[in-house]
Order: C-alpha cells, then sequence, then structure tokens
C-alpha cells in the first residue's frame, strides 16, 4: 500500500485528502486526512475512527464522523437529530470557505439545504399532501394532476443517519479528488474526443501497470470501451439505464409508423412478429414537447423580452427527436439488434439503418436515440416512476401505520427510508423553478416540459398495472408466453418479484390470522382511505379497503418491487451508461441540420458541437450545476459528478435485514433471505458464464445490490 500511494501522481488536497495527497492548493488546512477514507470509500466507521484518534483532524469533521450512528426513524429524536444538522453544517461551512472560488462553491447549495432542514425540521404527528404548482415557464399548463408531495420538510424520522451522511460526502470529495488528478490530462488532450477519454482515474499505476491503484475514485464506465458497437447500442434497452419502455410488436401496422412498415414491408415485419422477434421503442411523449422553449438561466424566464416583445432567445440551445426504434432478436445468441432508425415525425421522415448511413452518420443517429432515452430515463422512468410515485404512498404509511405502531409498519418502514429527504432536497435542485435549475441546465427537455412529463405518465397510472412487474412487463407485450431470455431485467425483476410476493405473504399470514381480521382492521382501512383519497393520496388503481390478506399482501409486494428492484433497475446502471457522457447524454447541443455531409468530417463535429461540453472557457457555461455537490465546471463534467454520487452503493439492501424483523416476521423473512440467496447465486453463476464468453454481466438485481428503500 505505502509502494501504491508512493507511486501516485500528486493532486491537489481537499479537506479529505490524506497526508500521502497534500497539495494543498485549494485545500483548506486542518481538514479531516485520512487514507481510510478514501481507500475503504467510507465504508467502515472503525477505520475512520481508529485513524482520527491517531492523526487527529479538523474538530468539525472530526466530531461528525465521531457521532455515534442511530437509526432516525427508530428514535425520532429533534434534539438528536439537531445535532447532527449543527455538525454537518459545521463540516460543510469549513468546506464554504476554501482558499479558492471553486473549492468554496462545491458545498454551498448542500449547506443551505442542511441549514433550512435544520430551522425547520422536527416531530410531526401528520404530514400533509399537497400538489406541484405550474412551473413558471408554462403557467397554462396544470400541474397539479400529477402525483401528490409532502408540505414542507421531511419529519425527523426522514434524516439520513450519520453514517449516511459521512458516506454521502466522502463519496463527493474522493471523486473531487480523483478529478483533480486527472483535470490537466482533460486540459491538455490535443482533441475534444481525447479529452472525454481523459476524465477517468487508471485502475492500475507503477511501471508495470500491475499495482491496484488505491485512488481511483473516477473510474472508467464500460462504455467507454463500448459504446459505438451496435450490440451495446440495444443491449441497453434491455439491460441498462431504461429497461421499461421496450415492446413487444405484435401488430407493425398499428404500432409503428408508416414510414417504417413502408420502409421494410409489412410481410417481413409481420413474420418477424409472429416469431416474437421484432421490438421497439416509440418515444411519443417527447413528440408533444417544444424543442429549445426555455431560456431559465439566468433570467429572464421565457418573457417579453426577445425580439417584437416575444420570449427570449435560447443563448445554448440544445436539441431533442422523439425517435421511434426497431429490433430485431436473435434467440440463437440470446442478443438484441437494432434494425433501422426513424428520427422525426414526419409523413416522409428518413429511416436510418447501418447499411445506408456512414460509419460516423449512424454514430451520431444513436447518439440522438441515446439521448432521447436520456430525457425519458432520468426524468420519468427514474424520478417519476419511483421516486415521486412512492411517495404518496409513503405519506399515507407514516400519517397512518407508523404513527398506530402497526405490524405492518415494520415491513413498510424498510421501503420508506430516507426517500422523502431524497425527494424534497431534489426539488430544490435538480428539479428546481427557476434560473440555475439543474435540470434546465442538463436536460434537453427542461424542468417545466420534464414535469409535463411526469405528469402525463401520472395520468395513466394505476397502482398495480404499472407498479406491478407482471402487469407491467404484459402491457408491453412481454407476456407468459412471450420467452426472451437477453432480457435480464424481467428475467431478475421476476425472480424478485416472486420472491418479494412469498415473503409479504408469509409476513401477512404472521400479521393476521383471517381476512375477517383484515376487514375489521380499523388502522388498515385507515391507510387505503388516506392512500386513495383524491384530496390525500389521490393514488389510483390502490384499494379503497381492504377485505382479505391476499389483497394486503399483493400491496405489500407491489410497494417492495418498487422501492427495491425497480428502482435499483434504473438509478444503478446510470455511472456506466452516463459517466462517458458522449454514450448517454441528457442534452446535445446540435441536430442532423448541422451535421457535415462528408462523412470523415462528422467525428470530430460530433464532439466539438454536439455532445455536452467536455471544456470550456465560457464562465456562464461553466455554472452548469445547481447541485452544490461539485465545484463549478463544463455540463459533462457535472453530469459525471452527479451520476457519481447517485449510485453511491446502499448499506440497507433486502439481503441484510434480519434485525429489522426480529420482533415481528422473523419466520418470513428467514425464509425470504434463503430465496435471495439463491437467486444471488443463479445470477452471479450466470454472469461468470457471461464473463466467459466475453459478454456483459447484468448484477443490478442481484439482491446483495438492491437496496430496500428509494436511498438515494
Amino acid at each position: 500500500l505505502v509502494v501504491s500511494v508512493a507511486l501516485l501522481p500528486q493532486p491537489q488536497a481537499s479537506a479529505f485528502a490524506p497526508a500521502a495527497f497534500s497539495a494543498s492548493k485549494s485545500s483548506v488546512s486542518g481538514g479531516v486526512r485520512s487514507a481510510n477514507v478514501f481507500l475503504n470509500r467510507a465504508s467502515a466507521m472503525d477505520d475512520e475512527e481508529e485513524y482520527l484518534d491517531k492523526e487527529g483532524g479538523h474538530d468539525a469533521w472530526s466530531k461528525l464522523i465521531k457521532m455515534k450512528d442511530f437509526d432516525p426513524d427508530e428514535e425520532d429524536d429533534e434534539e438528536l437529530v439537531k445535532e447532527v444538522l449543527d455538525a454537518t453544517a459545521a463540516a460543510l461551512e469549513i468546506e464554504e470557505v476554501g482558499e479558492t472560488e471553486e473549492s468554496a462553491s462545491i458545498f454551498k447549495s448542500a449547506l443551505s439545504i442542511v441549514r433550512l432542514l435544520r430551522e425547520q425540521v422536527g416531530q410531526k404527528r401528520s404530514l400533509d399532501f399537497v400538489t406541484y404548482s405550474n412551473h413558471p415557464e408554462f403557467p397554462d399548463v396544470d400541474l397539479s394532476g400529477a402525483m401528490k408531495m409532502m408540505d414542507g420538510v421531511p419529519p425527523v424520522s426522514q434524516i439520513f443517519s450519520v453514517k449516511k451522511i459521512v458516506r454521502i460526502l466522502l463519496r463527493i470529495q474522493t471523486f473531487n479528488l480523483g478529478l483533480e488528478n486527472v483535470q490537466d490530462n482533460i486540459d491538455n488532450a490535443k482533441t475534444e474526443e481525447e479529452a472525454y477519454e481523459a476524465c477517468f482515474t487508471k485502475d492500475t499505476i507503477g511501471r508495470f501497470g500491475i499495482i491496484p491503484n488505491p485512488a481511483n475514485f473516477v473510474p472508467a464506465p464500460s462504455a467507454v470501451d463500448n459504446w459505438e458497437k451496435d450490440s451495446a447500442f440495444a443491449r441497453q434497452f434491455f439491460c441498462g439505464t431504461n429497461p421499461v419502455m421496450i415492446e413487444v410488436a405484435k401488430d407493425p401496422e398499428k404500432q409503428l409508423s408508416k414510414n417504417l412498415v413502408n420502409y421494410f414491408g409489412k410481410g417481413k415485419l409481420q413474420e418477424l412478429a409472429d416469431k416474437n422477434q421484432l421490438l421497439f421503442v416509440s418515444y411519443d411523449d417527447l413528440a408533444d414537447l417544444k424543442v429549445n422553449p426555455h431560456q431559465m438561466f439566468p433570467l429572464p424566464q421565457n418573457n417579453a423580452s426577445g425580439p417584437d416583445d416575444g420570449p427570449a432567445p435560447q443563448v445554448h440551445p440544445k436539441y431533442f427527436y422523439a425517435p421511434i426504434v426497431l429490433f430485431t432478436y436473435d434467440y440463437d445468441n440470446d442478443e438484441l439488434d437494432v434494425l433501422g432508425i426513424q428520427l422525426e415525425r414526419t409523413d416522409d421522415a428518413r429511416v436510418y439503418t447501418k447499411n445506408t448511413c456512414g460509419e460516423n452518420e449512424w454514430l451520431v443517429v444513436k447518439c440522438q436515440v441515446t439521448a432521447a432515452d436520456s430525457n425519458m430515463h432520468e426524468w420519468v422512468s427514474h424520478l417519476g416512476n419511483t421516486h415521486l410515485t412512492m411517495e404518496p404512498h409513503i405519506i399515507a404509511i407514516y400519517n397512518t401505520l407508523r404513527q398506530a405502531k402497526h405490524p405492518l409498519y415494520t415491513f413498510l418502514k424498510q421501503n420508506c427510508r430516507d426517500t422523502l429527504l431524497l425527494n424534497w432536497a431534489a426539488r430544490r435542485t435538480l428539479a428546481s423553478y427557476g434560473p440555475k435549475s439543474f435540470g434546465d441546465y442538463q436536460s434537453s427537455v427542461g424542468v417545466g416540459q420534464f414535469m409535463q412529463l411526469i405528469g402525463k405518465m401520472w395520468s395513466r397510472y394505476s397502482f398495480f398495472e404499472k407498479s406491478g412487474l407482471p402487469n407491467e412487463l404484459a402491457s408491453r407485450g412481454f407476456t407468459e408466453d412471450v420467452q426472451i431470455p437477453g432480457y435480464l431485467y424481467r428475467e431478475d425483476g421476476m425472480k424478485l418479484w416472486n420472491a418479494i410476493g412469498g415473503f409479504a405473504t408469509d409476513f401477512v399470514d404472521e400479521v393476521f390470522d383471517s381476512d375477517e381480521a383484515v376487514a375489521s382492521d380499523t388502522v388498515v382501512q385507515e391507510w387505503a382511505r388516506e392512500t386513495t383519497d383524491p384530496e390525500k393520496g389521490a393514488v389510483n388503481g390502490f384499494p379503497t379497503s381492504f377485505e382479505d390478506k391476499e389483497t394486503v399482501a399483493n400491496v405489500l409486494q407491489t410497494l417492495m418491487w418498487m422501492s427495491s428492484g425497480l428502482h435499483a433497475a434504473v438509478n444503478f446502471p446510470q455511472y456506466n451508461e452516463y459517466g462517458y457522457v458522449p454514450h448517454k447524454s441528457l442534452h446535445l447541443r446540435a441536430d442532423l441540420s448541422t451535421m457535415p455531409k462528408d462523412d470523415a468530417e462528422i467525428r470530430d463535429w460530433m464532439f466539438e458541437n454536439m455532445f455536452p461540453h467536455i471544456r470550456t472557457d465560457d464562465d456562464w457555461l461553466k455554472e452548469s450545476s445547481a447541485l452544490g455537490l461539485t465545484a463549478s465546471g463544463p455540463a459533462a463534467i457535472a453530469s459525471l459528478q452527479t451520476v457519481r454520487l447517485l449510485t453511491l452503493p446502499s448499506k440497507n439492501c433486502i439481503d441484510n435485514l434480519s434485525e429489522k424483523f426480529e420482533d415481528v416476521g422473523t419466520e418470513a423473512y428467514d425464509k425470504f433471505l434463503k430465496n435471495l440467496n439463491v437467486i444471488s447465486e443463479e445470477i452471479e453463476a450466470r454472469n461468470d458464464e457471461a464473463e466467459k464468453a466475453n459478454k456483459a454481466p447484468y448484477n443490478y438485481l442481484n439482491p446483495s445490490n438492491v437496496p430496500a428503500s428509494i436511498d438515494i
């Protein structure tokens, strides 16, 4: 280890930098300097405390790290939570007064959020439901029909634990340390393409490149090596961040555009469909949105300050299409392949194929698709369909089952952890209304329009149909008679779904003796009313009352799936896919109208003019993140930093909850855990075989990687 650290290049230090890395150009003197913090990714509090005992450190950080960890939901201690928030604010204040403007800005917004929490947090007997207000750019678009949200700040029970706060802050700082280590490589790259590739730290160091790098804090995502391949492009719709949009084509003439049907021929497409070999993704909701409608950063907000008293012009425009992508499935190799792509929604729209495009033109077309998919994934499949959809459920559970200390809360508590705080913070950062919103800087559609997408999703929502895995799969044509082994989200997801269903049934059997006991339980009935009341939770499709044990078990199964497996599937692939920004961008700076005609010129144009900036001298463009978790920087860097944080592994996965079920549900959980262990072994065995065959593994639904709640 000493040799490894000695051979490392010396980056600028931060308040967390270990002594071996100290080159304190922009550091805060006296900061916590613990090699264990970095080398163990903040995984062991005992190691951190042991190091601090020996080496010392800044009092504020030392106090925070040494605080006794506790479960805020179990303790429900307002004074203890405020003490934690005070310690967090004190530590963040150290970071805010760094010697350079960049280091001082790192935690500015995080500090303001912590201060607001400290000021308003408290014990709450009940939480109120409120509706979303209309976005100022689209004042006539009613968002009150979207899912309900929590009014005010989260209660004491929803504040992060001490250990989690420390892990989050250390994740940010280790990343920043790694980024500082490669910044010169980015700045000195000869081309923009080389600059993108220079973003990552090395996994090995030393003269012979065989020593594991203990400071590999910005690891290269797998997409760096395969992002141009058609197989990798297609695979992400089965096994990537957004595996919930692809559909089986049964009737191509009705499901696909006339352009695609005419191009490939009705007979050929129907023949593939009859064999369950024809699949597609259609971004219909994007077709209803405007390209470059907003000027939210900075002000004016799309007001009458533009030409002829019209909207202000878009200074840095972003583009998106509403593509339709056609795939074929090869059953012999269990692989998906792209057949054709239609980008535009006009009657004469071109159909692009690998055989009719130049190599670089085809790559640009695929990148336009992945950018469209990114906007649907990040705001609808991820934020809308998991985080925000779970919120009215958590509020109703808090107001009824938790307050009554009902045995069912033992089950559901695990699925509610940390989500309200995350959603509350997201509405002040990622999805904030107003200037300098992350969602406006980073996404092509902007906050005002992705809120419209979420509202449209909710207008179609029905609890069991959209959040229950078998029904949701069937709605996209993946019925039981359609077996496609390469669709690993479905394969692993159904194993988890069935295991969760067995656990829920066994747990309900321990709580209730009979259906009559369910029907006569006033707390359970109040839970149903709270969730479905139009003035409260307003969740469509949720039972308005509970009459039997089976219905209760089905609800528990669906809620646990949504908060664990579904969220894990759409969240944790983010670093591998978004980390290399050309592979999956949240916005693009150009469409095909300005693409060079000569295919040989397209590649440089793509990196210089289409992808988000990786380096720029424009101060405005450097202010690309409102998260307050990173220093100012170009959009590509802010995106990379964000997905690194959002993929922080959980310490509360579904296979390590035994201590949570010591009083009730012990036998049910023990049985569940045995089933999870079998699933893990099956997934790991399959992944071993995949790697031997030089194929990518799929491990996101391995129970050991699946958090019990939406906790990041």
